[in-house]
């Protein structure tokens, strides 16, 4: 039934490529130089381009075979757009990228945690951010959002219009949050997104997109289990030796901010939240994703880990996981893709 579904979604999404090895009558390496010709102009002209200009292996982590140029791009243009009204103040203020845009370095954490935006990840991006300021608010936020929307048309091509879509129906009916938490944190600002499109870049073979989680979200590196039930030990230690060259550097200039933040998380480690979080604790979802976890890991499927990363973080913001479980739709449609 998987493939079955699978097959389905993949056929209205992409149109299918002709298999050249199974042609009756002859072999790829034999066809006439027509037949190929022919062939080849059933498929779209970006996706000739990308077969004929990047190798096999780049393909497969960067260009999502399932969406067309076109897809990708007008989402991009959208994000465009949005930004710049956050810009002009035409759209409201996106809260999570303010917070890192005003995040202060001599004073990074708050002494609590409060319901007000303030910065909390580790001190990396905030040192990043604060490098950006001769750029001014303005420029940044229409680049960040812009990225942000990039890394949406990354993992959903067309299909984010039907995210987008959801979110607007849940703003007008007063809907839970669930239903517009992706359109949510592509307007807010959030690296939730970013945390998504990088499972699915490290899921194809590129171990450098674990970084976003592991350099914010922490606790999203529970999906390198994926890696330790399969024995895969090589991608495993590179992606966690990536984050420590990066946390190196950031400790080298500023050593002080990793002592408070890891202060500060002690100190508010019992903490309520304040933020209405899920009423499922984390003590019953944690071992829920590590069951998912190994199940996938165990049968090959690598759609599963966004799913178990999402649900196994420790505070389950309302509605925050639809927007990390969107990175299972292009490892669902394109299960070929990731390292095996």
């Amino acid at each position: 039934m998987e493939r079955v579904i699978r097959k389905a979604m993949t056929d209205v999404v992409r149109p299918q490529e002709p298999d050249l090895e199974r042609l009756p009558g002859a072999r790829a390496g034999r066809l006439s130089t027509l037949v190929r010709a022919r062939l080849l102009a059933t498929s779209g002209f970006a996706h000739r381009a990308a077969v004929r200009v990047v190798p096999a292996r780049i393909r497969r982590i960067y260009i999502p075979p399932a969406y067309s140029a076109i897809d990708r791009a007008t989402v991009i243009a959208f994000g465009f757009v949005c930004g710049i009204f956050q810009a002009v103040g035409r759209f409201p203020n996106p809260q999570d990228a303010w917070s890192l845009w005003t995040a202060n370095l001599g004073s990074l954490y708050p002494a609590n945690w409060g319901p007000d935006g303030t910065y909390i990840y580790p001190p990396p991006l905030a040192q990043i951010t604060t490098l950006l300021h001769p750029i001014g608010w303005q420029v940044f936020i229409v680049c960040w959002t812009t990225l942000l929307w990039a890394a949406l048309a990354y993992m959903l091509g067309r299909w984010t219009w039907l995210f987008v879509a959801m979110g607007i129906v849940a703003l007008v009916l007063g809907l839970p949050y669930e239903f517009g938490d992706v359109l949510g944190h592509a307007l807010n600002g959030n690296v939730q997104l970013f945390i998504a499109a990088g499972l699915v870049v490290a899921l194809r073979g590129n171990v450098l997109g674990w970084l976003p989680g592991l350099l914010t979200k922490v606790v999203s590196g529970i999906g390198l289990g994926w890696y330790l039930l399969r024995r895969e030990w090589r991608p495993f230690a590179l992606s966690l030796a990536a984050a420590a060259a990066v946390s190196a550097v950031s400790f080298v200039f500023v050593p002080s901010q990793w002592g408070e933040w890891v202060a500060w998380m002690i100190k508010n480690a019992n903490v309520p939240s304040p933020i209405v979080l899920e009423p499922i604790p984390f003590i019953l979802r944690l071992p829920m994703s590590l069951a998912v976890l190994v199940w996938g890991a165990r049968t090959n499927r690598a759609w599963v880990v966004p799913i178990a990363v999402g649900w196994g973080t420790p505070a389950l913001y309302l509605g925050t996981y639809p927007s990390m479980w969107i990175a299972a739709i292009p490892l669902f449609l394109n299960p070929r893709g990731f390292r095996r």
